[in-house]
């Protein structure tokens, strides 16, 4: 679920052309998790995404949940929560934290961002787990990067700012991404427009079609994931309307439920 909840080989001069679409705004999204194999689809999970905007602070925060089902959980217990302070202006993060319940295993990561003014980030993390059995371990790591740096939670917000109608089919754009283990590259490369059959009252939505991938070695840039698809909304707010990706066996999809603007 990490992927879906939701660098230095495109430098930030770059992205300065394509960038500032979409308005930031208080809002409450909600997602229903199916997972398909074969004949079989059913709801494995449910994330909801709540954004509070603080314009004359320049910031804004994001909590992101996700839990497995009751079906699910005779399988797999997932019960996740993402957070997250994020500017206004450049939706790069200040803050990350990502508390875990999966699988009988508790996770924290926390993620502290300083940025200086030629474009440097380095970033403090700070990781416990304490596994099955109840044994605690904890650990620090620094990640140093130049450029555009996100996580897991602010890349889901700055994918929609990206400037997709002045952008080719087939162009990507490729930035850090941090979470608290590992510094990892991630590639969204624009797909073209598409009508979506959302499900409401059978009308097709036209939408910007994306994917994007993940390395686990920002150096090597070797990729550690099949691409992930997502769907978003060819409208002001471009609000993510479906998300597909594979899975060892089988797929899933995280397909909008609801969306309340406050």
């Amino acid at each position: 679920m990490n992927k879906f909840l939701l660098t230095i080989g495109f430098i930030a001069s770059a992205v300065s052309g394509v960038f500032g679409q979409c308005k930031v705004e208080d809002e409450t999204l909600t997602y229903g998790v199916m997972f398909k194999w074969g004949f079989i689809e059913k709801e494995a999970g449910i994330i909801r995404l709540q954004t509070d905007v603080n314009e004359a602070e320049g910031y804004f925060t994001s909590v992101m949940t996700g839990a497995s089902t009751s079906i699910a959980d005779k399988i797999y217990t997932v019960r996740d929560t993402l957070s997250g302070k994020i500017m206004l202006e450049s939706m790069e993060p200040v803050y990350y934290e990502k508390i875990a319940h999966e699988g009988g295993e508790f996770r924290r990561d926390q993620i502290n961002y300083v940025r200086d003014e030629f474009g440097n980030v380095s970033a403090q993390t700070l990781l416990e787990k304490i596994d099955k059995k109840g044994n605690q371990t904890t650990g620090e790591k620094l990640h140093t990067a130049t450029g555009i740096t996100l996580d897991m939670l602010s890349a889901f917000y700055y994918m929609r700012h990206l400037d997709y109608p002045n952008m080719q089919v087939g162009e990507s754009v490729v930035f850090n991404i941090f979470s608290a283990r590992k510094k990892e590259l991630l590639k969204i490369t624009y797909l073209g427009k598409q009508d979506l059959n959302t499900g409401k009252n059978g009308t097709p939505v036209s939408t910007y079609h994306i994917s994007f991938t993940f390395t686990y070695d920002a150096d090597k840039k070797e990729q550690s994931s099949d691409p992930i698809e997502a769907w978003m909304a060819e409208d002001e707010h471009r609000t993510p309307l479906q998300v597909v990706g594979k899975l060892p066996v089988g797929k899933i999809r995280c397909r909008l439920k609801s969306e309340q603007k406050e």
